[in-house]
């Protein structure tokens, strides 16, 4: 059976409107929120990002490293460098360089295209500049909150296997064990191991080409699913090498470009998972970096 990308068939517009830069965040109703408030039990919260630091993991022959330094301390500024106040006035601040696909970060709907077009069709040519996109970037992702639900897809072992891909007969089994259901809005989030290794850089850095994670199968559910965004513990998401041979990154391709489905990658889930809390209210808020193609994010885990 073809794919989408040797198929011939037209992916766009949307199903949502040849104008629409939300995707399947459509999905996320006033009533989908109020149904994930009403998972709140316990008034628990849990961070799911990972601490941002020089020398962390991350994708340097692409992205750059991440660095950054204290530019003012507290007394750079001091007399006779500026006038003496009577509180004794002191300030630090840090300067920053850093790619947009950094740590625990969500992708935007300019992210990934399909011969030169982003998600519903829309020309990558028209819409490029420097500065960014001017449509679909980071800056047109509102913030979320709906119904969020943790697989582990370890089936009990320390870290999955370099290069598998996470068995859709698995998470339907794993779902079903607990009762449930995967809906139109939901973001659903999957544990690999790797997130364990995040403050060991070199060992991370060795699943970015070579990694457990989503297949092609369990994108197609995902997409059938409606789901709002997706992601997991790994640093691409998806498995690695991909399944489909000559290929690069189809699993981004499939969810983000042809159904406007966000993806957070490297996010934390390793708390989540030793709670055992499957199911619970996520939120989700990038920075509004106008035209990025992405945003560090913290997401939070309520139950």
């Amino acid at each position: 059976m073809a794919e989408w990308y040797d198929s011939g068939e037209k992916w766009y517009p949307s199903e949502y409107g040849e104008n629409d830069e939300l995707g399947s965040y459509n999905n996320v109703t006033p009533d989908k929120v109020l149904k994930a408030i009403s998972l709140v039990k316990k008034g628990r919260i849990l961070d799911l990002s990972h601490e941002i630091y020089n020398g962390m993991p991350g994708r340097q022959t692409a992205h750059g490293p991440f660095f950054y330094l204290l530019s003012q301390r507290v007394y750079d500024n001091r007399p006779p460098f500026r006038a003496p106040t009577k509180n004794k006035f002191g300030a630090s601040l840090c300067r920053m360089e850093m790619v947009d696909h950094l740590a625990t970060h969500l992708d935007s709907l300019n992210h990934i295209a399909f011969e030169n077009k982003f998600y519903n069709g829309i020309d990558a040519f028209d819409v490029s500049t420097t500065y960014g996109t001017s449509k679909l970037g980071i800056d047109t992702t509102p913030s979320l909150v709906t119904k969020g639900i943790a697989v582990d897809a370890t089936g009990g072992r320390d870290i999955m296997d370099q290069g598998e891909p996470i068995s859709l007969v698995y998470v339907k089994e794993y779902l079903k064990e607990r009762h449930i259901e995967v809906e139109n809005g939901d973001a659903i989030f999957f544990y690999t191991g790797v997130g364990q290794l995040w403050h060991d850089p070199p060992k991370y850095n060795d699943y970015f080409e070579n990694s457990p994670g989503i297949g092609v199968d369990l994108a197609k559910w995902l997409a059938s699913k409606k789901v709002s965004v997706t992601g997991s513990d790994a640093p691409a998401t998806e498995v690695s090498p991909p399944e489909l041979v000559n290929t690069r990154l189809p699993v981004h391709q499939y969810l983000i470009t042809l159904h406007g489905i966000r993806l957070v990658d490297n996010i934390n889930l390793n708390e989540l998972i030793k709670e055992n809390v499957p199911e619970f209210m996520f939120t989700l808020s990038p920075l509004k970096i106008r035209g990025a193609t992405a945003s560090p994010v913290s997401p939070m885990a309520i139950f």
